[in-house]
Order: C-alpha cells, then sequence, then structure tokens
C-alpha cells in the first residue's frame, strides 16, 4: 500500500478529478483549502496580495495506481506549467 499526497492550484481541481478517475481512484482525502508557495508558482495565501489557494489530496493505493496517478500528474503539469502541481 502506497500513499500518494497531490498538492494542487484550485483553478485546476475539475481535471484534477477527472485524472482521478481516469485511474479508477474513488476513495481519498481532500484538504480543500491549502495555502503555500511552490516552486514553479507564486504564493497562494487567499489573500488580496497573494490571491488563489490549494487543495490537498492524500490517496491510499497499489503500486499500480501509485504510477498511474504520477503519469496523470506528469500530463497535467505539462498542461498547466504556471498553476503548480507537486506529488509526494
Amino acid at each position: 500500500m502506497k500513499m500518494v499526497w497531490i498538492a494542487y492550484n484550485q483553478a485546476i481541481g475539475d481535471e484534477v478529478n477527472e485524472s482521478l478517475k481516469r485511474c479508477g481512484v474513488t476513495n481519498y482525502t481532500k484538504i480543500p483549502v491549502a495555502h503555500g508557495v511552490g516552486e514553479h508558482s507564486g504564493p497562494h495565501m487567499d489573500s488580496h496580495i497573494w490571491p488563489g489557494v490549494n487543495s490537498l489530496l492524500m490517496i491510499a493505493c497499489t503500486e499500480e495506481t501509485k504510477e498511474r496517478l504520477l503519469e496523470e500528474v506528469r500530463k497535467l503539469r505539462r498542461s498547466f506549467e504556471r498553476e503548480g502541481m507537486e506529488v509526494f
């Protein structure tokens, strides 16, 4: 069993949800509002100076599902280079 954490800009939430469906992920824990600063995006602090927020997913899954998730994250990163997304 693996634990995959995905932090992403809330603005691409619909695309992330579609990726989960393609991977067959139906069970996860979501923290809908998370503040942070990423390497490839500006701060998301939900303020007038630093608008925007992140979301965080925690997914317990098999090794096979983990690999599918990593590939989906790579695709999303290529499509949304400026939005910020990280997987742990």
